[in-house]
């Protein structure tokens, strides 16, 4: 039986691999051919297909789901196409022993995919965008055509043009705020380097605003104190599905004793943490429709259910991220009822072909 488990588990594993890197090389292409279009200063052709290669590990984290549900349907329905699923079950192999060894394989690509979530993706995301940022130009303090990166600290409020991983800051602009929420200081800098226990800027222009008068002053250093450290701009630097799950939580707590809102914080959290159950519950959905209705159908057709059910769920958390907020419930649910919906449908499936 443990050269059956095998055999059925490299199957599966061999086609998810295949599908990963189907999906993720197609996605590059069009990140790629995306980028293209914002080339600019610095940042050129060969920047963007580095750009394009530092975010491919994230990539491949946010599609294995999908992957390994593609993956089940593929390995195990071929299996089932020539007729050796039938051969197995007439040897005594159990649905619920299939479906273990088609699950142990899944387990293998979700621990992978979960440590590379928590300890390479945020940081190749911090060195994609510090690179793309600085590359495309980094002297647009006061431009808007950017996002750049906000930062809260109290009632001043900090932005960047751009962000290097070492502790160099490009294009910093401080707001700073009364307590009635007038706008008291206005303080701009070309650049700030981090250096112990301050940030030395460079460059800078400072504008104190009074009700009566604005008065500017000009330095070329000045060195800035705050809590904000080269360590705690890796939360700043990064998209919250891009932080990793210790992070996530952290800054999570951090917001909740400043007062702030978390709850895009907390969506990502809890759909990283969810993420292994959600894909386990996927892979459960897709075993019975092999033992059901897709038993006997071509492989292009499993493929294509695949897609649909991969897709169906991943817009109902899609959909349940922004209910959350929106109508009060707690942001777990938003991963929650997606998992339940397809863990309950795969199992009355199954006990339905068992």
């Amino acid at each position: 039986m443990n050269k059956l488990d095998s055999y059925i588990a490299r199957s599966v594993l061999m086609a998810s691999l295949v599908v990963v890197i189907v999906i993720v090389g197609l996605d590059a292409i069009f990140t790629l051919v995306d980028e293209l279009d914002q080339l600019k200063g610095d940042y050129q052709f060969v920047q963007a297909l580095e750009f394009m290669t530092l975010r491919l590990p994230r990539r491949a984290y946010e599609y294995m789901p999908m992957a390994c549900l593609i993956g089940c349907l593929a390995g195990l329905g071929g299996l089932a196409a020539s007729s050796e699923l039938t051969v197995m079950r007439a040897a005594g192999l159990s649905v619920t022993r299939i479906s273990i060894a088609v699950l142990k394989p899944v387990a293998l690509l979700m621990i992978l995919s979960m440590v590379t979530a928590e300890f390479a993706i945020p940081t190749l995301e911090r060195i994609a965008q510090a690179q793309k940022a600085v590359a495309q130009g980094k002297d647009d303090a006061l431009s808007n055509k950017g996002k750049g990166y906000w930062h809260r600290e109290g009632d001043l409020f900090m932005r960047f043009t751009a962000i290097e991983p070492g502790g160099v800051l490009h294009g910093v602009t401080l707001y700073e705020f009364d307590s009635a929420q007038n706008l008291i200081r206005m303080r701009t800098a070309e650049r700030a380097i981090y250096q112990r226990a301050h940030w030395s800027m460079e460059n800078v222009r400072d504008l104190d605003v009074t009700p009566d008068r604005t008065i500017a002053t000009h330095f070329d250093t000045l060195d800035w104190n705050t809590e904000l450290t080269p360590a705690s701009l890796s939360v700043v630097m990064v998209q919250p599905r891009d932080m990793s799950i210790s992070n996530l939580y952290s800054y999570t707590r951090y917001l909740e004793r400043q007062g702030l809102n978390a709850d895009n914080y907390l969506l990502s959290f809890w759909r990283k943490v969810t993420q292994p159950l959600g894909t386990f519950a996927l892979v459960i959905l897709g075993i019975s429709f092999i033992f059901g209705p897709l038993r006997a159908v071509t492989p292009g057709y499993r493929i294509f259910s695949g897609i649909l059910v991969g897709l169906v769920y991943k817009y109902a958390e899609e959909l349940l991220a922004p209910a959350s907020i929106v109508f009060g419930f707690a942001p777990i649910w938003a991963s929650i009822i997606p998992i339940v919906g397809s863990a309950t449908a795969g199992i009355y499936l199954l006990r339905k072909a068992g």
